[in-house]
């Protein structure tokens, strides 16, 4: 509904804040009641509780996988409800602690969000930089195709695999969910 509607977001600098934000999975229960939260831009904030708690929920709020019955998310002094979300995509990165690869090759996932020329010593550093080298040991490299129908990759493959695609995307804001809970 509000993917290619309302207006185009404007990334200035990264700023998020939450006002009076309700979310619950069930209307007995609220995971998250009238919470507030100021993330100003250019630093690094970490938000640590116990497991099963409310931080995963959080993180697909301010991404926008998921929707608030009551909210006000604010990203660079502009309400997420009144921009469109292809806008907004295109500015940020979502990892997450359960990463997901399509029935492609994996270059076709690592570079299907990339909308700008990519070249191959740019995607051989990212590579390199993410510890990605296991797909030159696969029988095609980065042509392989890969999930079901080819070959299925690990657990800490396809975390490497989305770290590699979020570094390669280099969006504006960077949103990162337990991205290393599978890694050594």
């Amino acid at each position: 509904k509000w993917y290619n509607t309302w207006r185009t977001f404007k990334h200035a600098s990264g700023q998020i804040e939450i006002k009076k934000l309700t979310y619950w999975y069930s209307k007995d229960i609220p995971v998250i009641k009238d919470f507030n939260l100021k993330l100003k831009w250019n630093n690094v904030t970490a938000l640590v509780w116990n497991s099963w708690s409310w931080k995963t929920t959080l993180m697909k709020l301010i991404a926008w996988y998921i929707r608030a019955g009551k909210w006000n998310i604010i990203v660079d002094w502009q309400k997420l409800k009144d921009i469109s979300l292809k806008s907004y995509y295109k500015n940020i990165g979502y990892l997450t602690q359960e990463p997901s690869v399509f029935d492609w090759s994996v270059l076709d996932n690592l570079t299907y969000a990339i909308e700008r020329d990519l070249k191959n010593w740019e995607l051989d550093k990212i590579l390199k930089q993410s510890k990605c080298e296991f797909i030159y040991d696969l029988q095609n490299g980065l042509e392989t195709e890969i999930w079901e129908r080819w070959i299925r990759l690990s657990w800490w493959q396809k975390q490497r695999l989305a770290i590699a695609k979020i570094m390669l995307k280099d969006p504006k804001i960077i949103l990162l969910d337990e991205p290393t809970s599978a890694l050594d």
